[in-house]
């Protein structure tokens, strides 16, 4: 797996292009995610790897929104999104990792994480931290790739983990490890584009 400042140096790369490279080849998935997971009002909800905010106009405008990122530089694009979308007084950003967050035990209704677990460097504190700042009842949204578990896709996969750090994510990354490790309790799990490569996956409390 990378590690934290390979994660923040690759990011600070991506920042200046990141809507370009990533954002019409996984904005569907974005919206569907969202569209999804934000169907009540007033929640509080939780935007881990948040990015520049490409996600941003898919909230209601009632939502109350943290978003943490590990990059300062993406973070400002994304507090920059949010002016342009009318949710600066409703949303916040915070750098942070995903494995050790500042927040109380069940602080929010709605824990997102879109294209953020194949960056991170411990699945099992990840999967842990998500749990425990979900309140009881609360929802899990993801979005990832996830590795076939043979074949071409996979060998090339594993070719390119070599360049882990500098891609920034860890491209073999096969579902039944990610859920393994996590810990999460999956309620349900779709195909969400990209060749049938990435995935749509609601969870709960483990």
């Amino acid at each position: 797996m990378i590690t934290l400042a390979e994660a923040r140096e690759a990011y600070r790369g991506y920042a200046p292009t990141y809507d370009l490279l990533f954002g019409p080849l996984l904005q569907r998935a974005r919206r569907r995610a969202i569209r999804a997971a934000n169907d009540r009002p007033g929640q509080r909800v939780l935007e881990i790897g948040v990015g520049t905010g490409l996600s941003l106009p898919y909230y209601r405008p009632d939502v109350r929104l943290v978003g943490i990122d590990v990059s300062a530089e993406m973070l400002a694009k994304a507090e920059a999104r949010a002016r342009r979308c009318g949710l600066a007084e409703r949303c916040q950003f915070q750098l942070m990792s995903a494995e050790a967050m500042a927040f109380a035990d069940d602080s929010f209704d709605l824990v997102v994480a879109l294209f953020v677990a194949s960056t991170v460097q411990d699945l099992g504190r990840f999967g842990a931290e998500i749990g425990r700042v979900c309140r009881p009842q609360g929802r899990i949204m993801l979005v990832n790739h996830f590795s076939t578990p043979a074949g071409l896709s996979a060998r090339l996969d594993r070719q390119l983990s070599r360049f882990a750090g500098s891609l920034g994510f860890e491209p073999y990354f096969p579902l039944d490890r990610f859920l393994a490790e996590t810990g999460l309790r999956v309620t349900a799990s779709a195909p969400a584009g990209l060749f049938g490569r990435l995935r749509l996956i609601e969870a709960g409390k483990g």
